[in-house]
């Protein structure tokens, strides 16, 4: 058991020659500061991205922009975390980045019309060209904008909704009419 307590005091404060249970006490002391790292993260992350969401709404800003920033904060921190976790287990933080590199590429190259889309829409909701209860024209499309998501935009008109791919909105002529008292069918439930 000495050997044990040993080998974690080791792994905590650097170590030099061990044998297999100072070994494992070395192992167990990286493994609850990467837990311990890993908890660290977690709160961080998620204060950050409650932090993002109180900013914008004290500031009367757009929830969907919010939305995006706090989870964008959210993970960016999470990230963070995974490397720390790497570092303390020796491992290389730089092939998790190439990986995620390349992963990236490989998505990026596959899910091109779904980027085309969300890019359009972190556009749309940091221009602000159009906003929701502003009545709109894109092709043959008319109706009232009740809300602008990272792929979609959803207009309402006639009782129907329209769902319209950013990207459309981006690249086709758009006519806004500006804010637009919605009639008693086209308001939401």
């Amino acid at each position: 058991m000495s050997d044990l307590l040993t080998g974690f005091l080791e792994g905590l404060l650097g170590t030099t020659k061990i044998n297999a249970l100072q070994q494992l006490g070395a192992f167990s002391s990286r493994a609850i500061v990467a837990l311990l790292i890993a908890a660290a993260a977690v709160i961080v992350a998620a204060k950050v991205r409650d932090a993002v969401h109180r900013f914008f709404k004290r500031a009367n800003g757009d929830y969907s922009l919010a939305l995006l920033l706090g989870r964008a904060g959210y993970f960016l921190v999470l990230l963070v975390g995974v490397i720390l976790i790497m570092q303390d287990f020796g491992l290389n933080p730089a092939a998790l980045l190439a990986t995620l590199g390349v992963v990236g590429l490989a998505a990026g190259l596959a899910m091109q019309d779904v980027l085309k889309n969300v890019f359009a829409g972190i556009y749309l909701l940091i221009e602000r060209p159009i906003r929701p209860g502003e009545r709109i024209v894109v092709r043959t499309f008319e109706g009232v904008v009740v809300t602008i998501d990272l792929r979609t935009t959803t207009l309402r008109a006639d009782g129907e909704l329209i769902y319209i791919p950013n990207a459309i909105l981006f690249a086709e002529v758009l006519v806004n009419r500006g804010y637009a008292k919605p009639s008693p069918e086209e308001t939401p439930e």
